[in-house]
């Protein structure tokens, strides 16, 4: 199988990585050629002049560019690619490009994925991917299998549906992580408060660094174009204030309300399961 990687960056460059030891014949293009020549060479695969080149021959095709960019590069690979063979992109945001693909009159596979995880990952055992299947086939198929091989589980569904819970366990986790990591900014004892940390401070402190590893103009490309965001940063944003309220008024009715109605989504065994996980990973840590 001939694989084309469409964007040198590095989801490109996983995605580069999981196809040469996974699917075939890797080939690698990006509108910078010197990165991708580089990124290319880094995984031990073939780089192409151009983006068309790279698509023209390949049976699989997998486009890893900004999610702004992402549709108008679905449109102009779909229209280089032979018939027959697979188009995927990898974006965050499926609305757009899911819209996009609907709108090809082409001879192509055409599947949307999303893989649950970043560049950071070294196994898809465990890992998630969504897929909004828009014209899928064999190819879709054998790719699906791979996946399932390998121990990674796939979640189909429609577009809208994936922008709305996203909404949920990216957005309102990058907000909530970005708004942490600003407020702390703003406070003269944070560096002792690290001295002085609680397991739960030190758990939270590390995912907001983690934060940092990643992109900002990709976490600011999600806010911006999934439109579900805004949506749950003012619910959030909402609980907040009145959560707030609540502290000043010392009103302890309002916070076991919160918790009352949170049990309800978990139970108590969960509960008490998550903070048993948050000693181990915290004492785990100072040995």
């Amino acid at each position: 199988m001939k694989v084309a990687i469409i964007g040198a960056g590095a989801m490109g460059k996983w995605f580069a990585n999981f196809a040469k030891e996974n699917l075939g014949e890797v080939t690698v293009a990006d509108i910078n050629a010197a990165r991708s020549k580089k990124v290319a060479k880094e995984v031990g695969v073939k780089a192409e002049e151009t983006c068309e080149d790279a698509v023209e021959q390949a049976d699989v095709a997998i486009i890893a560019v900004p999610i702004e960019k992402t549709p108008e590069v679905v449109k102009s690979m779909a229209r280089a690619m032979h018939a027959g063979s697979l188009l995927m992109d990898v974006a965050s945001v499926k609305s757009d490009v899911v819209h996009a693909m609907n709108e090809l009159d082409v001879d192509l596979e055409l599947v949307s994925i999303h893989p649950l995880f970043g560049p950071g990952s070294t196994i898809l055992e465990g890992k998630g991917f969504v897929a909004v299947p828009v014209k899928p086939g064999k190819r879709y198929a054998q790719f699906k299998n791979r996946l399932t091989k390998l121990g990674a589980s796939i979640t189909e569904m429609e577009a809208e549906e994936h922008d709305r819970v996203m909404a949920i366990s990216q957005c309102l986790t990058h907000f909530v992580l970005l708004s942490y990591l600003s407020a702390l900014r703003s406070m003269k004892e944070t560096k002792l408060a690290e001295k002085l940390s609680t397991p739960m401070f030190s758990t939270l402190l590390e995912l907001a660094k983690a934060a940092l590893a990643g992109n900002p103009d990709l976490y600011g490309e999600i806010q911006g174009m999934n439109r579900s965001a805004k949506l749950a940063r003012g619910i959030f944003m909402e609980s907040c204030r009145s959560l707030d309220v609540a502290f000043a008024a010392n009103d302890v009715k309002a916070i076991r309300k919160i918790f009352k109605e949170a049990m309800i989504m978990w139970g108590q065994t969960e509960a008490q399961s998550a903070y048993k996980r948050l000693y181990e990973h915290f004492e785990g840590g100072k040995k």
